[in-house]
């Protein structure tokens, strides 16, 4: 074996093997591309509410993450990637995204906000339902913002300001999430359900 061919090997034989996700029969795969960049899957669970399962969630970013503050912090393009384990009107699907925010933010900061949430949430209102196991992104996209894509067709204008996409990715992994056992999850705490 030539030295390329032993470097090579070695460096598979050190890298974290990052493998495709199983979670209520949602398979999110290991790596996604968005905006020209291979996204890796950081973590994948789902979002119960009393004995509901609601549905799946995953969070892909360039580089591994424990904290809001390290996904933030990953370089490139990010996706909050949602998959519906039952059917939700837009209203539905929107409350808990608003009251997931406001839960994360300090008041000034959110009222600060309030003309593009409504604005996003404007646009996914036009959508009137979110379809059982329809895949919806949640997507960063640097230097332009964030927008929601269903099924691989953008349904929102882009909301500029990485501001509003580190609100949004609070919601499930800022300080006070929707669920501590999913934020640990979506944090690389990788368990099929």
């Amino acid at each position: 074996m030539n030295l390329r061919a032993l470097c090579f090997v070695s460096m598979l034989m050190l890298s974290p093997v990052v493998t495709a996700i199983e979670v209520e029969g949602t398979r999110f795969d290991p790596t996604t591309r968005l905006s020209d960049s291979t996204l890796q899957l950081n973590g994948a669970g789902v979002r119960t509410r009393f004995i509901i399962k609601a549905y799946t969630v995953a969070l892909y970013l360039g580089a591994p993450a424990d904290s809001l503050d390290a996904a933030m912090g990953a370089a490139g393009p990010k996706r909050i990637e949602i998959v519906p384990l039952m059917s939700f009107s837009a209203t539905q699907f929107t409350e808990p995204l608003v009251k997931g925010m406001k839960k994360n933010l300090p008041p000034a900061e959110f009222e600060a906000m309030q003309p593009r949430i409504r604005a996003f949430v404007d646009d996914l209102m036009a959508v009137q339902e979110v379809k059982k196991g329809s895949r919806i992104g949640l997507e960063w996209l640097p230097g332009r913002g964030t927008r929601a894509v269903i099924d691989g067709k953008e349904v929102s204008k882009t909301v500029e300001g990485d501001d509003f996409y580190r609100a949004l990715l609070a919601i499930w992994i800022g300080p006070k999430p929707t669920q501590d056992d999913l934020k640990q999850q979506l944090l690389g705490a990788r368990q099929a359900q």
